[in-house]
């Protein structure tokens, strides 16, 4: 019996991640709050009544995107064959890497991002997934920076104001049509502003 629930149960989170990753294009193209669980089901090639088997409603759909976003971020932001430096002389690329690929994230999801930054305020299911999940990360952050920094003291403050920089960065370019930016040169300017950071006073 094992042998023959194993296939099954290997569909059924085949479908379920199909029909998360139907709702982050759908969230792409239409953001949220305009996007239904009838256009979710049609996305991924499946009826209406099949998605309710595997979510309640439309905000527990967000809910389970926002944890599998958060899983999977590496590689929806491409840097999942991004290497993680061995030495601290190395930060400097490493940095470059991977903020430019987290504009690009932002950019392209800017609609479905600005809305979970506003339900955050309203929401409280959705406050407190983020809280967690943003906990949780933090804590990859901080070991990451332990591992190479010579100076870990305030390392977990360094680390969050470190995220705190790229990400003001990110909405900074998210939004550069209102500015005008020069993006190389604000890119350049947040890790000078990363790298003081994690250098930590003298």
């Amino acid at each position: 019996m094992e042998k023959k629930a194993k296939p099954v149960q290997a569909r059924s989170q085949k479908t379920r991640d199909n029909l998360l990753k139907a709702a982050l294009s759908m969230y792409e193209k239409k953001g949220y709050h305009k996007t239904t669980v009838d256009d979710i089901s049609a996305e991924a090639g499946v009826s209406t009544g099949i998605a309710y088997r595997y979510f309640r409603n439309k905000k527990d759909i967000l809910l389970s995107v926002i944890s599998y976003g958060a899983d999977n971020i590496e590689s929806i932001a491409h840097i999942d064959k991004v290497d993680v430096p061995e030495e601290v002389t190395d930060i400097k690329q490493y940095l470059e890497t991977i903020l430019k690929s987290f504009e690009t994230f932002h950019i392209r999801y800017r609609d479905i991002h600005e809305e979970i930054e506003g339900l955050q305020h309203t929401d409280e299911d959705v406050r407190k997934l983020y809280s967690e999940i943003t906990e949780e990360k933090m804590k990859d952050v901080t070991a990451m920076l332990s591992a190479f920094l010579n100076d870990d003291k305030n390392i977990r403050e360094k680390a969050y104001a470190a995220i705190g920089i790229m990400e003001q960065h990110c909405h900074m370019m998210m939004n550069n049509e209102l500015y005008g930016l020069n993006a190389d040169v604000m890119r350049d300017m947040a890790i000078t502003a990363i790298l003081s950071v994690l250098k930590g006073s003298e």
